[in-house]
């Protein structure tokens, strides 16, 4: 049953949306060349209705239901060569929801935050188009317009860390947008090449037709690893993260927060989506490797982010530690440990991003993310302060802030695994360095809070207050959706779980 409709919107929101976010990126450019406000009104709007039209389709799906669209690009209906298909679920839906909600948020940051813009229109528009690309990645039911879409994501991402990357020095800052540039791209094209030998072996790209096309099990984990080492790369998982710090370090804070919160969320999309409802089956082999990598990662990340002297780049090695969860979720091969590692996928995008959004502020009112710069700053920022730490307890996963929620549902799967009767005492060591590693994240950001916001105020600092209200108004909204989701779950959980659920078949 649909909760609301409304005639030509509610049809085609997806097609809209892309359409829109197009549209939307050119006028930006061009308008921008003359205004820079008029560019950046341009540039929200053609979010805010993207965000608009995506609420509409889940309005419609609420109850479990679908929209699809399904369009003949080459060949007629007769016999057609290739589609494009629109997929509105509870899985794309809310993936969507959250890379144009981000999207939103860092363009109303960027108002703020990039001051003295050269070309403010490219930049503007630059930032629609690559949010409008991973939209794209995530309504995909065509493997070939997946990786289409997946690949395009890149040529702003790109340009955006090359031209407002924060280096001075114009070398250093191509060296580092092209490193990004190479690990991604070879990934995307690791994973082409999984598609093109699944389409040699069943003779489609239709995804939801793959489900069910019969795979030789040696052909079926040759395309599950090539499929892992390319979406692996787009993640950052060790040793596959070289391109994260650099890249990290360089892109201004609004792109650092669609990189680390949307962009590295379509390759989890793709995992959950393409790798397991196809091929994990014949994957279970290869198990528990996967879940020392993941356990590996979830280490590195949490043991560089400790080592860091700077707030951004502990909180870059953080979101690669974070990432780790979302594989040991997948690598537990349960309904819950997928149900968790698909709600951390949604709240690591809200989490990370909150928090680099709080780096942006404090580097804005005290000029510095050194953490021996800092100190004494919770009475000079009471409200900051109180966001901040928000953020810090949740991805602790401290209860009942959402992060708790997910990772209770992906070490359960672990433990599901641990007890099954092919279990191994390797299943059951993992599973314990697994929850183990969750207390270093809460060492890291405890401490991180303890140097910025207690202590003593540098001299230099007296006068510190609170960020402008654009940026208290983000942070708050992101806090808040943090509380709610950690006290009710259930939202997220009863709107993603059907479509998990029928991802995974009889498991």
């Amino acid at each position: 049953m649909q909760l609301f409709t409304l005639p030509i919107l509610s049809e085609y929101p997806m097609i809209l949306t892309l359409l829109g976010l197009i549209a939307g990126g050119l006028l930006t450019l061009l308008v921008g060349q003359k205004s820079e406000k008029g560019g950046r009104a341009l540039a929200a709007l053609s979010l805010l209705g993207g965000l608009f039209l995506n609420v509409l389709l889940v309005l419609q799906i609420w109850n479990g239901g679908t929209v699809f669209h399904d369009i003949v690009w080459l060949g007629n209906a007769a016999n057609p060569i290739m589609t494009l298909g629109f997929l509105g679920d509870g899985l794309s839906a809310a993936v969507a929801i959250l890379i144009l909600g981000l999207g939103l948020f860092s363009v109303l940051f960027s108002f703020v935050y990039m001051k003295e813009l050269e070309n403010p229109g490219l930049y503007y528009s630059l930032m629609v188009w690559f949010i409008a690309a991973m939209v794209g990645v995530v309504y995909a039911t065509n493997l070939m317009q997946f990786f289409i879409f997946y690949e395009l994501m890149l040529i702003p991402a790109f340009i955006l860390v090359y031209l407002y990357g924060v280096s001075e020095d114009a070398q250093e800052r191509s060296k580092n947008a092209l490193q990004f540039w190479v690990w991604t791209a070879l990934g995307g094209l690791i994973s082409l090449f999984a598609t093109f030998i699944l389409f040699g072996a069943t003779g489609t790209m239709d995804i939801a037709a793959l489900y069910s096309a019969p795979l030789a099990v040696t052909t079926a984990q040759t395309i599950g690893i090539l499929f892992l080492l390319g979406f692996g790369i787009k993640l950052g998982l060790v040793p596959l993260h070289v391109w994260a710090p650099p890249v990290y370090r360089e892109a201004p804070m609004p792109v650092l927060v669609l990189l680390s919160g949307a962009m590295t969320k379509t390759a989890a999309y793709g995992v959950i989506r393409i790798v397991i409802p196809i091929i994990w089956a014949s994957m279970e082999t290869f198990a528990t490797g996967l879940m020392a990598i993941a356990i590996i990662t979830m280490f590195y990340g949490a043991m560089m982010a400790i080592a860091q002297k700077d707030l951004k780049m502990m909180l870059a090695y953080s979101s690669i530690s974070q990432l780790g969860y979302l594989m040991f979720g997948y690598s537990s091969m349960t309904l819950i440990g997928l149900s968790g590692a698909a709600f951390q996928l949604i709240n690591h995008g809200i989490l990370a991003s909150l928090m680099f959004f709080c780096a942006g502020a404090l580097k804005m009112k005290t000029g510095t993310l050194q953490f021996d710069k800092l100190g004494g700053l919770a009475p000079k920022m009471p409200a900051f302060a109180t966001i901040f730490i928000i953020g810090a307890l949740a991805l602790a996963g401290t209860p009942p802030l959402s992060a708790f929620a997910g990772e209770w549902m992906i070490f359960a799967g672990a433990a599901q695994l641990a007890t099954s009767a092919d279990a191994t005492l390797v299943h059951v060591i993992l599973t314990i360095l697994g929850v183990v590693a969750t207390g270093l994240t809460a060492g890291y950001y405890l401490w991180s809070v303890r140097r910025i916001f207690y202590g003593q105020v540098p001299a230099e600092l007296e006068q510190v207050d609170d960020p402008p209200k654009t940026i208290l108004g983000i942070g708050a909204i992101l806090a808040l959706i943090v509380v709610v989701l950690g006290v009710w779950p259930w939202i997220l959980w009863r709107f993603m779980n059907p479509v998990l659920s029928g991802l995974l078949g009889g498991w």
